[in-house]
């Protein structure tokens, strides 16, 4: 009997001993440390790691930007970009002063105990973090989302093992299952081809520029509003010279402006003006639109930003280096890399636009003919007042549909100015385009003119004034024009009198 138990005893240490051995020396074990227990199971034996030596914290999944975004429409020009006062795949914010504002990027190097973020808003940080030499990291966000790649650790308030300090953001999430709250690359490509539609869609929408280099003033009163928005577009070489102003006119209170800034042949540009607050300008909203037009190629240049608003700006330069020197930005800034070398302001955002469409092609309006009046052979007792018939054709070419507005007044002809003088001279409207004949009548002379109006409607955009009047006249449709001459009794002495007139395009499409 003392022998089976002795046996007993002896293989329960011999498995013991063999458990001891599988938990020290295994191979399997010797990387990490780690503890265990047993727990039993009928018949079996089951090692169950009791806890994991790892710095990590599960965070709440971040999702997407539209959860936190619903109202933004990401066909506009800034999209989800336009959320971010810093939108950038690298910002450099180790200078000597904060980052106000939201950010979202893939990479963010700063310096210890530099702020970065407004408590009040929501900051995205895709990859990676740097902080210098130093440990503590301030980050400021109503939300901090980060993505999955980074490690933050709520039990001593670490990320990155880099020691967040007070006031933190007061929510953070975190990418996960390979999901990204704002897929960056993604976002980059709609905004490279978002400058791209805008700039070659709109590069024929040149101003009209006057002024020097301390004072440029751009006028689009010439350039028609796409969604009460102005397009423009100029060189770079247009710009006003260092702390020059700017001013842009011809545009309503109600429209904004998007300038592109060509940068053709250029790789650096220098942003240094500044508003005069005495211009229409200065409470204007600006999206600065940077693209070689030249290649037809986004710019990948430098833009050193030195310029301030009252409002807040947007600057496009998706794949140029920004950096910013300005202490008085306010908007967005949208690039490759941004450099932060002054203090930034929590400054709102750039009302977003719609991507600009193709401009029609414009066509300058052109007088190919201009017709005679021939008033017919008369004796000037026997009437006072005369109407003459149109003879020949008046060609005008402009764009299909759109209103010309042509002057017809005397030439001065010292030749004929007893006749031409004495007698009264009036254009005669009659339009039918309401249903009814309605009647008006101009004076002219050589000094004052009277004003045809006329709409091209063939699609070569050309027209013949005469040939319609002739057709609206004989069917009593829309309008018609003659011309008048009374007082005839002032004229006193017989002969064959003449008059030339002279016909002027005053308006544009």
């Amino acid at each position: 009997m003392l022998k089976k138990v002795l046996l007993l005893l002896s293989g329960t240490l011999i498995l013991v001993a063999s458990s001891l051995y599988y938990i020290n020396f295994s191979p399997q074990h010797t990387s990490t440390s780690k503890t265990y227990q047993y727990k039993k199971k009928p018949s079996t034996y089951q090692f169950q790691k009791l806890s994991d030596d790892t710095n990590t914290t599960t965070l709440p999944a971040a999702g997407s930007w539209q959860s936190d975004f619903p109202d933004v429409n990401n066909s506009n020009v800034l999209g989800i970009a336009g959320q971010f006062n810093f939108f950038a795949k690298n910002i450099d914010s180790t200078s000597g002063h904060p980052l106000v504002g939201n950010f979202a990027t893939q990479n963010l190097a700063t310096d210890a105990w530099r702020v970065n973020g407004i408590s009040s808003k929501i900051s995205y940080i895709q990859q990676g973090i740097s902080v210098g030499d130093g440990i503590s990291l301030l980050l400021r966000g109503t939300k901090m989302v980060l993505g999955q790649s980074l490690t933050f650790n709520a039990s001593n308030s670490t990320l990155n093992n880099h020691t967040l300090e007070s006031p933190r953001p007061s929510t953070f999430t975190q990418d996960t299952n390979g999901l990204k709250y704002i897929d960056i690359d993604s976002e980059f490509l709609r905004l490279t081809e978002n400058s791209k539609t805008v700039a070659m869609n709109t590069k024929d929408n040149q101003p009209v520029i006057s002024g020097n280099q301390w004072s440029k003033v751009f006028d689009a009163g010439n350039i028609t509003a796409q969604n009460n928005v102005k397009y423009l577009t100029v060189k770079a070489s247009d710009l006003p010279g260092e702390w020059g102003d700017m001013n842009i006119k011809g545009v309503s209170d109600q429209q904004q402006v998007v300038l592109t800034i060509d940068t053709s042949e250029v790789s650096n540009v220098s942003i240094a003006h500044d508003i005069d607050n005495n211009n229409n300008t200065y409470n204007k909203q600006i999206l600065f639109n940077f693209y070689n037009v030249q290649d037809n190629s986004s710019y990948t240049g430098n833009v050193d930003w030195n310029r301030g608003t009252n409002v807040p700006d947007a600057i496009l330069a998706p794949n140029a280096s920004v950096k910013l020197s300005s202490t008085k930005f306010k908007g967005n800034i949208i690039a490759q890399s941004f450099t932060k070398m002054q203090d930034t302001i929590d400054s709102g955002y750039f009302s977003d636009v719609p991507v600009s469409v193709q401009s029609p092609t414009t066509s300058t309006p052109k007088l190919i003919s201009v017709p005679d009046v021939d008033f017919g052979s008369h004796k000037l007792n026997s009437e006072t007042s005369l109407i003459g018939s149109w003879k020949g054709n008046c060609q005008v070419s402009g764009k299909k549909g759109s209103e010309i507005k042509i002057n017809v007044q005397l030439a001065d002809d010292s030749s004929n100015s007893k006749f031409v003088n004495a007698v009264t001279w009036k254009l005669i409207k009659s339009d039918y385009s309401s249903g009814s004949l309605v009647m008006d009548s101009e004076e002219f002379n050589t000094n004052t003119p009277a004003t045809i109006t006329y709409w091209p409607w063939k699609d070569d955009g050309t027209g013949d004034l005469v040939t319609d009047w002739d057709y609206n006249k004989a069917n009593k449709k829309n309008a018609f024009y003659d011309i008048q001459i009374s007082n005839l009794g002032a004229v006193t002495e017989v002969g064959d009198y003449n008059a030339t007139l002279k016909w002027t395009l005053v308006d544009s499409p």
